[in-house]
């Protein structure tokens, strides 16, 4: 017999299905899979990466296509979806902050970020509604972002992503500690 899983809930938002879809780049994680994944009750999450790709105006303003991009996403998740949805914007861009501020503006439910300490993050979303969620490969790199957060913010993450070297994505491993990767490598981070 199947049970139930509870509800996962971060602050006020609630998950009905506590499936988070990860984002997955360069136009794969866009408004129809999250909208789906949203109306099943899970989260769905929109990969900020190269959204503007391939549009005329990405040839002459990479940011604005960039930004315009993740309001049209936004905005049709919105359309088809009444469900939970966020976004995931990875440290590493050139335009972290413009992309950061522009899914705050449009009030998604929450905020992924790593590929980086996600160090300056709250400074870029003012609404405590907005929940933001920083991706750790360790201890170390939560403790610390929890501890910057608190003295330049007063604000603490609404939870953590924890990835192991066994997680797919921009890990914060070497290459030997991918591949060497014991089975319950995860639960060695969060000893």
């Amino acid at each position: 017999m199947i049970e139930k899983l509870a509800p996962l809930v971060i602050g006020d938002v609630e998950i009905k299905n506590p499936i988070v879809q990860g984002a997955m780049g360069i136009r794969v994680s866009t408004a129809p899979l999250v909208s789906a994944v949203a109306n099943a009750g899970g989260a769905g999450t929109i990969a900020s990466v190269a959204l503007g790709f391939g549009s005329k105006e990405n040839e002459t303003n990479f940011l604005k296509a960039s930004t315009d991009a993740l309001e049209y996403e936004i905005h049709e998740v919105r359309k088809n979806s009444n469900g939970v949805f966020g976004v995931n914007i990875m440290v590493a861009l050139s335009n972290y902050e413009d992309l950061v501020r522009t899914a705050a503006k449009e009030k998604v439910d929450y905020i992924v970020s790593g590929a980086g300490l996600p160090l300056k993050l709250p400074e870029y979303v003012d609404d405590p509604s907005i929940k933001i969620l920083p991706i750790v490969s360790s201890a170390r790199a939560a403790d610390l972002i929890a501890k910057t957060w608190h003295k330049r913010y007063n604000r603490l993450p609404d939870g953590i992503v924890v990835e192991g070297p066994r997680a797919g994505g921009h890990l914060g491993f070497k290459t030997e500690e991918i591949e060497n990767a014991e089975p319950d490598a995860l639960e060695t981070i969060t000893a």
